[in-house]
Formats: C-alpha cells, structure tokens, sequence
C-alpha cells in the first residue's frame, strides 16, 4: 500500500503536510481494507491508487475546512475582544485606570490584548487610551470653560503635569499653547 504512494513524486509534499496528520487515522484504517480488497478481489494496482489519492484528498479537504472554521472562529473571538476593549477605553477613558485593570475586567493578560490591539488596530492600550483622553481634551480646551487641570482630571489624568507631557508628546504644543490657537483662530 504504501509503495503506491511512494510512486507518485507529486503525493511527497501532501503526505507531509499538517492537515495529513489529522487524517492519518482515517487514512491508515482505509489503507487496511483496500490491501483486504486486493488480496480477496484481485482489485487492479490503478484503481487501488485512484481510491487512495481520492481518499488522501478528501481527507485532506475535510481537515482544511476544519482548519479553517477554528481559524475563523478563533478570528472573531479575537475582535469581539478587540471590540471588547476598544469599548472599554470609550467609556472609561475619564477614569484613572491602566492596562492591568481593564485586563482584569476582561479576563485576559496584558500581553495577549496587547498583541492583539497591536494585529488589528496597529497601537498598544496604551497608546489608544491617551489618544482618546487627548482627543476628548482637545474638545474641551477649545470650549475654554474649564481649567487645564479640570481638564486634565475630566480625562482620567490624577496628576496635571502627566496630563500635560502626554498632551504635548501627542499634539506638539501643550494645553495652553493649543487653546490659546484656538481662540485666536475662532476669535
């Protein structure tokens, strides 16, 4: 039986290949009853090694569509965690919290949301969490109705000077230098 495979040069790489391993079983059990059949029924070499290269490649497509599903399941575990976290950040971003405790509350490690974050949004928790508290702080700094520091506290910041060094790392100028642009553009 086996020397029916051997036969072919092109059967070399799918006999190696991953999804051969799920079928092996499968594939083995087939092999016994086919070398049954050729020693009780005298079945040709050629039709035996249609049945088997049949058999290889259905075998082969039943594991890829397994394969496959787990892939795209896993998939779109991945982005509702994605999704999970990018909702988090919207609506707690004006609390005084990190990586660890959305963690904790998404029941995941740091390490994996992060890579995660990292495949789908191209930024860290980090980064995407101080984007948003920038953003929002942008709105409120050309509104001029609050202190920077009121500000500062309103985006989940505890300390001002934090605040300010993520402001200007992130727009280029800081607080006061970005309200004051502001007003002078809408004034």
């Amino acid at each position: 039986m086996q020397s029916v495979l051997k036969l072919s040069p092109t059967s070399a790489p799918a006999l190696k290949s991953p999804y051969i391993q799920i079928a092996k079983p499968k594939l083995l059990q087939e092999a016994g009853k086919l070398s049954s059949q050729e020693q009780a029924y005298g079945v040709e070499l050629e039709e035996l090694y249609h049945f088997i290269h049949q058999s290889i490649s259905s075998a082969l497509h039943e594991a890829k569509q397994q394969t496959d599903f787990n892939y795209w399941y896993s998939k779109d575990r991945n982005q509702r965690k994605v999704e999970e976290a990018l909702s988090y950040i919207d609506e707690h971003f004006h609390e005084d919290f990190g990586l660890e405790q959305a963690t904790d509350i998404m029941h995941c490690s740091s390490t994996y949301l992060n890579r995660l974050l990292k495949q789908y949004t191209g930024s860290t928790f980090y980064n995407l969490l101080t984007q948003k508290r920038i953003e929002h702080s942008k709105h409120l700094l050309a509104m001029d109705l609050q202190t920077v520091w009121e500000i500062s506290s309103e985006v989940g910041y505890t300390n001002v000077h934090s605040f300010i060094r993520a402001f200007k790392r992130s727009v280029g100028v800081t607080p006061g230098h970005f309200r004051e642009s502001c007003l002078v553009h809408s004034g």
